[in-house]
């Protein structure tokens, strides 16, 4: 019954993993690089936009053309050492050359004062930024305030009102916070992205040495119980042969649970198809003549929990054939609120005792410690009306996702979200205040109010929900909540005039985040010549209509850019989770392919050898010490499998493996006849030979009623090949039956070295496998 249902899951098992994780990766791989390149250039076009507005007051200033010339140059070389020095990713902010560059800026944005008065003042900004970079932080904060300050100071200086000195040196605060945090945060994904792979490698780690336990305490103790019994069964073969098969009579049992554990360990680490589990679990039941009663209902549950709901279907269905006569079963699996219950009760149990041991021994103790680390429980035995119940309870939570480990680190650093909330959350609340500066300047008290009351809906729509991470801004919600913010940012132009209009900036950011790109771009472009219609309609300067569109593009690049990026950095985390679960998955794949490929062969050979010395011990005892040394030469490669596959090293000799094959197959009275004709070939394309070998050898054993194999290897034109030709298949084995893939597993190891795999009828009754793997 297990067998069946292995057979009916594994076939699509691997490539539906395969694809999800490609598609993960692929996620983790893309999505941080854009979001560095969105970052840059983000900072990018802040930095031009500021330094546009400055030019603007300088031509307006009507300073000449040879200070115009001038102040472009300095312009242009403010824009240069931002772009292409201080926001570049690899530079040593903390260098000498980093202080070199620092105080050519500094020059650059104080000195000029002299020349162009209040059309400079605000530059300063610009070294507001650049020194919360490249100073200390003990330094850099204070003097990072210093300058906030310095440049309230000259505009006040140079004339400016009090509401003017206060707007501009919260603009340089907003300006260099701006500056500083988005510089940062595309440091910080880079370097995510750089060490992407990070946490993946820790999760397989993880995942490694619980395999490795797992293969321990399952498989470990019980081979290395073969190997003393196997020395005493030597010893008497000759001198007690009735002792002698005794102590054979255990090893064989131990070495069918030793099988019968590889397919439960195996079956453990590959994600099962709960809906396939739940269908082939039916169908069972139903040939044998049980009326199935199956009532499913959940939603979407975790990888983890699907694949450990599966198994424990199947082990419950397997106990229900064989330790009942039931007549009726009753399955139902369902979720109720964050819990998921799986129950299967059924009638007809002749012993409970018998039918709880049966569940043991097909391994329901390791998935009751699995059911235990989810937090979940199961249990087994005779319900009120004497009915075998067996009941699983686990909860659905993300924290059962193996990368959730307290052990692990942290995938996303802490302080580069804390950043990014505190950034949109102070630039955002920095560039209303400056809104609302501006309109209490040019507005009564009575209207100052109600533009307060509009910008603050505004500010609240903008981090409450367009900032919020998770918020699927692609939705009919959100293109009400832009609605909104388009009519709270336009229609009080109606009342206030050039006091207001360049708060459209925040509508533009979010229409480039909301709408889709082909409708995005002409709304934006619309609404920025929307913003200078309307500043040329009230009567503004060509300056101020300039400044006006520049304020806007300023603005809705910074609200899209940051918006964007802190996104971004909140949801790094959670593609750094997927890339460790696909990692994990693959791992778990590896596990179980390996499982089959290399201790499949040598438990079977274990299992054969040891009925042949059973039948000999009383009849030929020399011949049965010679099966006794080769079940103790197996026994010990088993165990070196055993720690080869937990620790990911796996090297395989082909020689060796063709030798072994060779004793196993005349042990079985096959007549096997070697054709070897190769010479040096490379470690990967012998170990993988060997892998076919074993796993072709192993179809010979279980799927053949012939007499005769031959096993040729040879190399042609560059390549190795291998034939395996049997007599007596009735069956293609398409998937092997003990837990792993069997041949679907063979062929994608083939194909991953360049090679080709085949199998199928040769000539008329006989049938023949063929590898050939180039050189």
């Amino acid at each position: 019954m297990s067998s069946a249902l292995d057979q009916s899951e594994s076939r699509s098992s691997r490539r539906r993993v395969d694809d999800g994780a490609a598609r993960e990766v692929e996620d983790v791989v893309h999505r941080p690089l854009i979001a560095v390149v969105m970052a840059r250039v983000t900072v990018s076009a802040v930095v031009v936009g500021f330094c546009l507005i400055a030019l603007l007051y300088v031509i307006s200033s009507d300073l000449g053309v040879s200070r115009t010339v001038l102040a472009t140059v300095y312009l242009l070389v403010l824009v240069g050492l931002q772009g292409l020095y201080f926001s570049r990713s690899g530079v040593q902010l903390g260098s000498p050359l980093s202080y070199l560059m620092l105080a050519v800026q500094a020059a650059l944005v104080y000195l000029p004062i002299l020349q162009f008065k209040d059309a400079w003042v605000g530059l300063p900004s610009l070294l507001a930024g650049t020194v919360l970079l490249v100073l200390p932080p003990a330094t850099a904060w204070p003097v990072f305030a210093a300058i906030v300050a310095s440049v309230g100071w000259l505009e006040a200086a140079v004339g400016g009102a009090p509401l003017d000195a206060a707007y501009i040196a919260v603009s340089a605060l907003v300006f260099g916070l701006e500056l500083y945090g988005l510089t940062r945060l595309a440091g910080h994904i880079s370097e995510l992205h750089a060490a992407r792979t990070e946490l993946a490698r820790v999760a397989v780690a993880h995942e490694r040495l619980r395999f490795a336990r797992d293969l321990h305490e399952v498989l470990g103790l019980r081979l290395s119980a073969i190997a003393p019994k196997g020395e005493l069964a030597r010893r008497l073969v000759t001198k007690d042969p009735d002792r002698a098969r005794r102590e054979l009579s255990e090893i064989l049992e131990m070495s069918r649970r030793a099988v019968a554990d590889v397919r439960s360990v195996a079956r453990g680490y590959r994600e099962l198809n709960l809906d396939e589990a739940s269908r082939a679990a039916s169908s069972v039941l139903a040939a044998a003549s049980v009326d199935v009663r199956m009532t499913v209902k959940h939603g979407e549950l975790p990888v983890r929990i699907r694949s450990l709901l599966a198994a424990v279907l199947r082990e419950g269905a397997s106990n229900v054939l064989q330790h009942s006569i039931a007549g009726r079963c009753e399955i139902a699996l369902r979720q109720s609120g964050d819990q998921v219950f799986l129950d299967i009760v059924n009638d007809g149990v002749i012993d409970p005792e018998d039918a709880a041991a049966g569940l043991h021994e097909g391994g329901i103790d390791r998935l009751t410690e699995q059911v235990a680390t989810l937090g979940g429980e199961l249990t087994a035995g005779l319900d009120s009306e004497g009915q075998f119940h067996l009941r699983m309870r686990v909860p659905v939570s993300p924290a059962e996702e193996p990368v959730t480990d307290p052990e692990l680190p942290e995938p996303v650093p802490r302080y580069a979200r804390q950043l990014a909330t505190v950034l949109l959350t102070v630039v955002l609340c920095g560039l209303f205040f400056q809104a609302a500066l501006h309109l209490a300047d040019l507005t009564d008290h009575g209207q100052f109010a109600a533009g307060v009351t509009y910008m603050l809906v505004m500010l609240l729509l903008q981090l409450l929900y367009i900032g919020r991470p998770g918020t699927q801004l692609r939705s009919p919600r959100s293109y009400a909540v832009l609605l909104l913010q388009a009519c709270l940012a336009f229609l009080p132009t109606v009342q206030f005039g050039l006091a207001w209009v360049a708060l459209p900036g925040f509508v533009g950011g979010n229409v480039l985040l909301i709408l889709p790109a082909r409708a995005a771009w002409p709304a934006y472009t619309l609404l920025a010549c929307g913003v200078g219609a309307a500043s040329a309609v009230q009567g503004g300067s060509w300056v101020n209509v300039g400044y006006n569109v520049i304020g806007v593009a300023f603005i809705s690049f910074a609200v899209y850019g940051l918006t964007w990026v802190v996104r971004a950095v909140a949801e790094l985390r959670a593609a750094r989770v997927q890339l460790a679960q696909a990692a994990v998955a693959e791992e778990r794949l590896r596990f179980a392919r390996d499982l089959h490929d290399l201790l499949g062969l040598s438990l079977s050979a274990i299992t054969l050898k040891t009925e042949l010395a059973h039948r000999l011990a009383a009849a030929d005892p020399a011949r049965a010490r010679e099966e006794l040394d080769e079940i103790l030469a197996i026994s010990r490669l088993a165990l070196a499998d055993v720690r080869s596959v937990a620790g990911g090293h796996h090297e395989l000799s082909l020689t060796e493996e063709c030798r072994t094959a060779e004793s196993l197959l005349a042990a079985a009275e096959v007549d096997v006849r070697m054709d070897l004709r190769y010479g040096e070939i490379p470690e990967l394309v012998g170990t993988v030979l060997a892998t076919v070998l074993r796993e072709g050898v192993t179809n010979v054993l279980r799927h053949s009623k012939g007499e005769y194999c031959e096993i040729t290897v040879r190399e042609h034109d560059r390549s190795v090949l291998l034939d395996i030709v049997n007599d007596g298949v009735t069956e293609a084995p398409e998937v092997s039956r003990n837990g792993g893939s069997g041949l679907g597993n063979l062929s994608a190891r083939v194909a991953m070295i360049g090679g080709e795999l085949t199998t199928g009828q040769w000539t008329e009754g006989r049938f023949r496998l063929r590898a050939k793997v180039p050189l």
